[in-house]
This record gives C-alpha cells, structure tokens and sequence, in this order.
C-alpha cells in the first residue's frame, strides 16, 4: 500500500508539473532525461506562442530547427533551505553570465511557484560523456576513445572552461557525467548547481564540494585552494578518463585517494606520449605546477586540433572588400545588434604580442573545430583495464600557428 500511495502521489505531481509548464508555454512529456537529489530533467516542447514572446528561445531553436527543450524541475519545498537561499541561484545566474557560448548549455528561461522552480535549458540530445566512453570503448572492443575524438572534445571542454571563468564563473563540478552532447556531437557543460561568481586573482577557498575521483588533493587534504588550479586537475581526470575508459584515482577513502595520486597515474600501451605529457601536467600534487589553460591550449598533443581549427577559419575568410579597413583587433570590432555568436577559444584568449606583430592572427573569427557523437549515464565509475606502463614524458611545445602565448582572466572555483 505504501509503494502505491507514493506512485498515487508521484503522478499527481507530475500532472501538477504538466499544467504548470503548459500555462507557461511548455509541453512536458513523460521521458525523463536526468535527475538529481531536489530536481528531475524532462524532454519538453516549447509551443510557437512561447517562441513569440521569448527571443532568446525562437532564436536558439530555429537553429536548431526544432522545438525540443530540457526542462529541470528543481522542488524548493523538499530541498534544504541553504540550496534554495544560495545554490540554486547562483546556479541560475551562472547560466545567464555564461549565455551564448556553443560548448556550455543555455538557459532560456525560468519560472517558479511556491513549491518548483522550472529552468528551460537546451536539450543536449545525445547524454553525458561518461556513457559515451562506456559505449564506445564496448564497440571498439578497447578502452576509451580515439585519441583524435578525445583531442576534439577537451578543445571544446577547455574553451568552455575559459568562457565561464572570463565571465567570472567557476563550475566547481567538472566531471564526465556534467558534460553533454548534442545532436549534432558538440560537447556542452552543464550542471551548474555548484558553480558561483569567481573571487578575487589569489583568494582561497575551504569548501569541499564535487566528486571525489575527479576533486584536487589539496581539497581532500582540506587545505584552502585556488580554485582554478583545482579546475584544471578535474581537466587532467577527465582527459585521462577519454583517452583510458577508466578513472586514473579510483578509490572510497581519501587517504587512499592521495596515496593514489602520490603515485601518479598510470597508462595503457599504445597511448601516445604526447598525450601522457598533457596529463601529467594537469595532475601534478602541486597546484601551482599545473598547466593552465591557454598551456593545455597550446600543448602538442592539442597541435592537431588547433590547426584544424586555424584552416577552417582560413577556408571561411571572405575575399578582401573594395575598400579595405585596416582590422587590428577584436576589441575594435563592433558586433551587428541582431546577431551575437558564441565566441570560441581564440576569441577568448587575447595573443600577447611579444615583439612582433600579430594583427592578422588577432583579426580572425574561428568556430571550434567539431566534437563526437555520444548518450548519458549515471555516476558509476568508469568500465575497464588498467595497466602499470608508465609513458616516456615529452616536453610540451607551443603550436607555430599560435605564437604567441594565450591569457584568461583568473577565476575560482568551489564556494568558499
């Protein structure tokens, strides 16, 4: 009787869920595609009333040509009230801070009511990277993905990361299961439940917060961090995890998590030292000696990404105009008032010129290169081998086409 009082009350629920989304504009289907500890993800269908009176949406869609939305329905009633007074709405104004990037999901809208809160988020079709690795390392009959594919996901990943902390966010999650991919393959951070406006350059944080097998030893040491430095570890795990199928520090207890990480992570045959390179940068026990993002950018591993992306924007510059005007910088380009595209990775790292002129480079607009196809899953660790062979390290070089070196704007992450 219990088991059918609760499934009783469970659909009314859902029908209260249907109604309220349906006088907001929304037609809330029965598919569930994520849930959480207060909140629950739906496929929903916005109507072309909605789209009327909602630019942002009718834009996003129509690109898309189609009307599919993901609806997250958050219950404030249940959740604690310190997750309604301050998680859930730093979550909701990082998503408006980070609008308008192609690799991090976008909120078009939200509503709420005395017991839901309802934010309207782009579908991202094809789920979370960790089923993806899971799914395509059972089709290879290997572990992890292609080198090549896994190249093209951390460009898109590591051009996300340094949307957000340029806006001033920090994600604070960084795992497998918080990075989606669309129908047409391109990767997409989500989940900012934990995310929070960056602090000041060199302010530290205390609060211990994410998953373990992907959180910096010095947070499970409960030492006060720099909070992008332990961003770019969970960089390193999940790149490790692409290139592997498996977790590089697996384990429940933390002491036997730094005993791991002391160790450093170990590799399969086959894996190039290049890419063994790029790893161990990003999981070095000292934050300080781990590479930073325009690094991981212009890292070799990442040469083949870069010039991909460098001919691509090469093959779309358009002929010189009959009247040329000279073009120096993107700070000088004036955006048109009706459109405003995403900025990719180069667009969000300005080149320091260093004694010699870069103003050709520093004009162009490129898109990121393509990301991989892939569906979603929950938090269970990653499927496969593990070996003890350890790679050769390579020293890390810069990409000739990007000479010059490539800046962010410091950003924390994990609420202090």
């Amino acid at each position: 009787m219990k088991a059918a009082g609760r499934q009783k009350l469970d659909q009314r629920a859902f029908l209260e869920q249907v109604h309220e989304c349906r006088d907001n504009g929304y037609l809330l289907s029965s598919k569930k595609i994520g849930s959480g500890a207060f909140s629950k993800v739906y496929l929903a269908y916005a109507t072309q009333e909605r789209m009327r009176h909602n630019s942002k949406l009718a834009s996003d869609l129509r690109g898309k040509r189609h009307t599919m939305v993901a609806i997250k329905i958050v219950s404030t009633a249940e959740a604690p009230a310190e997750f309604s007074r301050k998680f859930l709405p730093r979550e909701i104004s990082s998503l408006n801070a980070t609008y308008k990037h192609l690799n991090v999901v976008q909120l078009y809208e939200t509503f709420a009511n005395s017991r839901r809160t309802y934010l309207v988020l782009e579908l991202a079709a094809r789920g979370d990277l960790l089923e993806h690795i899971n799914a395509t390392s059972a089709h290879r009959r290997c572990p992890g993905l292609e080198e090549e594919e896994a190249r093209r996901l951390l460009w898109q990943l590591v051009s996300a990361v340094a949307h957000c902390h340029n806006s001033g966010i920090v994600h604070r999650d960084l795992k497998c299961e918080n990075i989606l991919l669309d129908d047409r393959g391109c990767l997409k951070l989500s989940d900012f439940g934990f995310a929070n406006r960056s602090g000041l350059k060199n302010s530290l944080l205390s609060t211990f917060c994410g998953s373990v097998a992907y959180t910096a030893p010095e947070i499970l040491m409960s030492k006060k961090y720099n909070g992008e430095q332990a961003d770019l570890w969970s960089l390193g795990v999940i790149l490790y995890a692409m290139v592997t199928g498996k977790l590089p520090f697996k384990e429940c207890q933390p002491h036997r998590m730094l005993y791991l990480m002391r160790r450093g992570p170990t590799f399969r045959p086959g894996l190039s030292p290049e890419c063994q390179d790029l790893i161990r940068g990003l999981l070095q026990l000292r934050p300080r000696a781990r590479l930073a993002l325009q690094q991981v950018a212009t890292h070799h591993w990442m040469l083949p990404a870069a010039h991909a992306l460098f001919c691509t924007t090469l093959c779309a510059i358009p002929e010189k105009p009959e009247k040329p005007q000279l073009q120096t910088s993107l700070d000088n380009v004036e955006p048109s008032a009706d459109s405003d595209p995403p900025r990719s990775l180069l667009q969000l790292w300005r080149p320091q010129l260093q004694g010699t002129s870069h103003e050709s480079a520093s004009s162009l607009t490129p898109e990121p290169p393509g990301a991989c196809p892939r569906q979603v899953a929950d938090s269970a660790g990653l499927q496969l081998w593990r070996t003890e062979t350890a790679g050769r390290r390579v020293g890390r070089s810069r990409h000739p086409l990007l000479l010059c070196s490539i800046w962010s704007v410091p950003g924390h992450y994990l609420v202090s």
